[in-house]
């Protein structure tokens, strides 16, 4: 019984399904992605990896403009509320589809509720100072926004296609198996702050990184 009870958990369910995850992100085309990521959302909704796929799938629809179809996908995340882990993602996303469809309202609305889930963050003076201190003195150092990152070329094609048509520089930085996709280039952290801001409004989220010429 013991042995029956260990074979059963070596081939449960939920393996099965992290197994078909897997095999979607490995996948090169995106289309044929998909439809594993729907499997797993019929198959397996209440797993880890439903969210996830759901959100892969909302990005999928980002990256070719189909605004629908990404906040229909990804209301289904914010539906569910902060027991999701994709909550904030989700939010954040469904902001950037509403300001493109020039919905003021919903892109406020979500606005908002981003800020609220922003926990307070407190930086003394003198850490501030030490920072800019050290921008000014480390030339060497340049800072880029990182806009995504995909282990398949198609993909990251396809969103380089999609920051091409917003009129927006970009360029691919290999590192292991990612393709990493960044736009911009600056030689202090707050002239990257500046530039992302504006990414943002436009409707690219990303984060700075540093990286040495």
């Amino acid at each position: 019984m013991k042995l029956l009870f260990i074979i059963f958990l070596i081939n449960s369910p939920l393996d099965a399904v992290k197994k078909k995850y897997y095999k979607a992100i490995r996948t090169q085309n995106p289309l044929e992605a998909i439809e594993y990521y729907r499997e797993i959302i019929n198959d397996s909704p209440k797993s880890v990896y439903a969210d996830s796929s759901l959100f892969r799938i909302g990005m999928f629809y980002y990256l070719i403009s189909d605004y629908e179809q990404v906040i229909n996908t990804l209301e289904v995340i914010y539906n569910k509320g902060q027991k999701s882990s994709l909550y904030r993602k989700a939010c954040y996303w469904l902001k950037f589809c509403y300001q493109n469809r020039e919905d003021t309202v919903k892109a406020l609305e979500f606005a908002r509720i981003i800020e609220n889930l922003k926990e307070p963050i407190n930086i003394r003076m003198e850490n501030q100072k030490n920072k800019k201190e050290t921008e000014t003195s480390n030339q060497s150092v340049l800072y880029t926004i990182q806009l995504g990152a995909y282990r398949d070329r198609e993909w990251a094609d396809l969103f380089f296609l999609r920051l091409k048509e917003k009129n927006l520089e970009s360029y691919f930085i290999e590192h292991r198996e990612y393709i990493k996709i960044c736009s911009g280039k600056f030689s202090t952290m707050a002239e990257a702050e500046t530039y992302l801001a504006e990414l943002k409004n436009k409707g690219f989220d990303g984060f700075i990184v540093k990286f040495e010429p």
